[in-house]
Formats: C-alpha cells, structure tokens, sequence
C-alpha cells in the first residue's frame, strides 16, 4: 500500500482521493475522522503508559 494509490486508514484499502478534497489521502471524510481518532487514542495510552511508569 502507498499513501499516494490508498486509503491512509489502516484498515481500508479503497483508492485514495487527495485530488478531492481528502485531506492527508484519505478516500472518505469518515475515514479521514476515524484515523484523527485512532491517532489520538493512540497518543492518549502512550502518555498514560508513561504516567504509570513513574
């Protein structure tokens, strides 16, 4: 996969539509959200997995 021919979403493999509109080459604005989520989530458990370290 390439961010250039597909969905940046990790689970979606439908082409991308930068020239659209997609911001980031995403092929849907609900892709485009649920990623912004999952990176937050994401960022969200490692300050908490640092928390608990100290």
């Amino acid at each position: 996969m390439t961010d250039r021919d597909e969905c940046r979403m990790p689970t979606c493999s439908e082409p991308a539509r930068d020239r659209t509109g997609y911001s980031g080459r995403f092929c849907s604005d609900s892709c485009e959200v649920r990623y912004e989520h999952l990176q937050a989530d994401a960022r969200d458990a490692a300050v908490d997995e640092a928390e608990d370290r100290y």
